[in-house]
């Protein structure tokens, strides 16, 4: 078969794939008698693309310009609002409900996920039965009896439990305890995506179960569980805005007692997707910066398994040439 090429219009040399001796391509603009034009390839526009994306456009500029034009919709409330410290302070605190909620689910999840792989059948079974516990029941349910902690537990304590639980103590139990439920899994598979043999090569160097666990398993299983850390930390910014059925103060909550009073409910919702969509972008931005730091090539990511091994020989000796200095 024979290629054929014309560079800017002009005559281009090229080879049959045969390996026979290059000819000349002619520009079809100027073809002589008795001259063969070259075949100029030209990529198909495409069409279809360009119509269904014309199309989309077109209705979303459609939809943009109607709901801009609905009197119904209040666009001077919503830029009222939009920056009202009574917003700010529910942003706040769904922050803080995001925040210590998975930063207690991830403490939970690491002991869950090891009781779950741990070699104790009662410990593994234990662990099994919270996380299919906490994964199966609702969460508006979680949220609902920890406000209502109190019909089984008048006291704790020798505490008023209505005085310890309130609607943000209940949203931080609820949250945190069901998002240590899938955290655990997480957690659990990134441990298993490390060999087992990886563990079985620390211990044949001297170190601990434990040490091997902190030092050659964990550091691989980070940039694992990275990404789907963050997935989750985004979905609890969004699931933290349940906690309104129990007035905990969030976004939602305080949108609620604003258009409670003016009764501009649309406008008021409207100034809530818009802060939640802001905050989800900013932990996106940040869960991308974190998947880089923590990516395979980085230097963060604990580095290769051999790099590993040679550290921890390094320390084994340090250890044993300091032990040996301290005896008599």
């Amino acid at each position: 078969m024979i290629s054929a090429m014309i560079v800017d219009g002009q005559v281009a040399p090229t080879h049959d794939n045969v390996g026979k001796p290059p000819f000349t391509v002619l520009d079809p603009t100027h073809v002589q008698d008795g001259q063969v034009a070259g075949i100029q390839a030209k990529r198909r526009k495409p069409y279809g693309q360009m119509a269904s994306g014309a199309v989309i456009v077109a209705i979303a500029a459609l939809f943009i310009w109607s709901q801009a034009a609905n009197e119904n919709l209040d666009w001077s409330s919503v830029g009222e609002f939009m920056f009202h410290p009574v917003i700010f302070k529910g942003i706040a605190v769904t922050l803080e409900l995001s925040v210590f909620s998975m930063l207690i689910s991830v403490v939970l999840a690491f002991g869950v996920a090891l009781m779950c792989q741990s070699r104790n059948r009662l410990a593994a079974i234990v662990g099994r039965v919270y996380v299919w516990f906490f994964r199966g029941v609702p969460l508006l349910v979680q949220i609902l009896i920890w406000f209502n902690l109190a019909v089984l537990f008048p006291k704790i304590l020798g505490a008023d439990t209505n005085q310890l639980i309130s609607g943000f103590t209940a949203g931080l139990c609820a949250l945190s305890l069901a998002e240590s439920g899938y955290m655990a899994e997480i957690i659990r598979g990134g441990i298993l995506s490390v060999s087992k043999g990886q563990t079985d090569a620390g211990l044949s160097i001297g170190l601990t179960r434990g040490q091997a666990l902190r030092r050659i398993v964990l550091p691989q299983t980070i940039r694992v569980i990275i990404p789907p850390t963050g997935n989750q930390f985004i979905g609890l910014l969004k699931a933290s805005s349940l906690v309104s059925a129990i007035g905990g103060s969030d976004l939602l909550t305080q949108t609620q007692l604003i258009y409670g009073q003016n009764f501009k409910i649309v406008p008021l919702l409207i100034v809530a997707t818009v802060w939640y969509l802001i905050l989800v972008s900013v932990a996106s931005i940040g869960q991308y910066f974190l998947e880089q730091k923590f990516n395979p090539d980085g230097a963060a990511a604990g580095g290769s398994f051999r790099e590993l091994i040679r550290r921890n020989l390094l320390l084994r000796n340090r250890s044993d040439l300091s032990r040996k200095a301290a005896q008599p």
